[in-house]
């Protein structure tokens, strides 16, 4: 899918359509202007250098337009050389940007996700596998750590003669991402109760014989996100927990293997719904919280750690070459804990799925 053109951004890096655009990463907002035949970027005296030398773009330098004294003067001006009378822009254009620019040309707004963003290339995908490779680093580093710990006074974690923390462990994945050249600000590891809210961080001491969910979502360097999940317990299992356990796992790797070139999201989604509710855990709401698996299976990565394609029970997309998803069952129970279990998927140009990354599901630490 093609966006439409002509295709106007006043925008910066953290805009994953100007950066999928301008193929430039920029702290300050740039004049990016796509049309049919080539992409001009309108770069700074400070940035024009560097835009020459790492976008894609046609880069023109700002100063020429300096007898126009706002910047809604100068892409009116722009715009007029290039004969553009009518564009579009994305949600995140700026509203007195879009009201000034309205007196002069036809501006509508394009809603969502420009569609060239879904199917990754393959420099994509790699750099989406190495965002995952710093997840695979972080869980064999927290695995180890609760290898080494002991299990102290009412049943709380004990490591190098301190209080096991979800702090600690969420600082320790920092740190393995950043030497794996990636960043993870909002790491996931939530102990007990805590697991059983899907988007809980996590706080305080991890415990024995609880279920630890840690959802890692580094973003590389290249600017492209990894996801991946793992639930891990130091200690012995309930019969309740295992249950809980081998359950999500086997309806992860059911919904992995039925995901396949042309395959709907939406059926995916849909057996993994079923298939729960047929082995006791349909999702419901009970004492002012809802039980079960209460998200969507998974959705699209890339550039926005939540993208298109979205993998839901309400998803109109088939699987498609270039691809990237989550497949991402859960179960989350107050009495139990949750589980979550997490791969990355990539579909390759010859409709074969691959994972992003290879890491176990080993589960109980001893």
């Amino acid at each position: 899918m093609t966006s439409p053109t002509p295709m106007l951004y006043y925008s910066n890096s953290s805009d994953p359509n100007f950066l999928h655009a301008s193929k430039f990463s920029a702290p300050d907002n740039m004049i990016c202007l796509v049309l049919k035949d080539k992409t001009l970027l309108y770069a700074s005296d400070l940035e024009f250098g560097r835009a020459k030398q790492q976008s894609s773009c046609t880069v023109v330098s700002l100063s020429d337009y300096d007898e126009q004294k706002t910047i809604g003067d100068k892409i009116v001006k722009i715009l007029s050389e290039n004969g553009v009378t009518a564009l579009y822009v994305t949600e995140s254009f700026s509203c007195k940007l879009f009201e000034e620019l309205s007196k002069s040309v036809q501006v509508k707004v394009f809603e969502g996700q420009i569609g060239e963003r879904r199917a990754k290339t393959a420099s994509e995908i790699e750099n989406i596998k190495l965002a995952n490779n710093a997840s695979v680093a972080s869980y064999k580093m927290i695995q180890q750590i609760l290898r080494e710990s002991t299990i102290g006074e009412n049943n709380v974690l004990m490591y190098q003669n301190s209080v096991l923390t979800c702090e600690y462990l969420q600082q320790q994945v920092e740190i393995t991402c950043i030497l794996n050249n990636a960043n993870s600000l909002e790491t996931i590891v939530a102990c007990g109760i805590h697991g059983t809210d899907p988007h809980c961080h996590g706080y305080g001491p991890v415990y024995a014989h609880q279920l630890i969910v840690c959802d890692i979502y580094p973003r590389h360097k290249s600017n492209y996100f990894g996801d991946m999940t793992r639930t891990f317990l130091k200690g012995t299992p309930t019969e309740a927990q295992t249950k809980l356990y081998e359950t999500v796992l086997q309806v992860h790797d059911e919904c992995i293997n039925m995901s396949a070139l042309n395959v709907s999201y939406k059926s995916i989604a849909d057996h993994c719904m079923k298939k729960l509710a047929e082995l006791g855990y349909e999702k419901k709401f009970v004492n002012g919280t809802y039980v079960g698996m209460m998200h969507g299976l998974g959705h699209g990565v890339g550039l926005e750690i939540h993208e298109e394609p979205r993998v839901n029970t309400r998803s109109e997309s088939v699987i498609e070459k270039g691809d990237v998803f989550t497949i991402e069952p859960g179960l989350y129970y107050p009495e139990i804990g949750g589980v979550r279990i997490e791969d990355s998927l990539f579909v390759d140009q010859n409709g074969d799925i691959h994972k992003c990354a290879d890491f176990g599901y080993e589960w109980v630490i001893e």
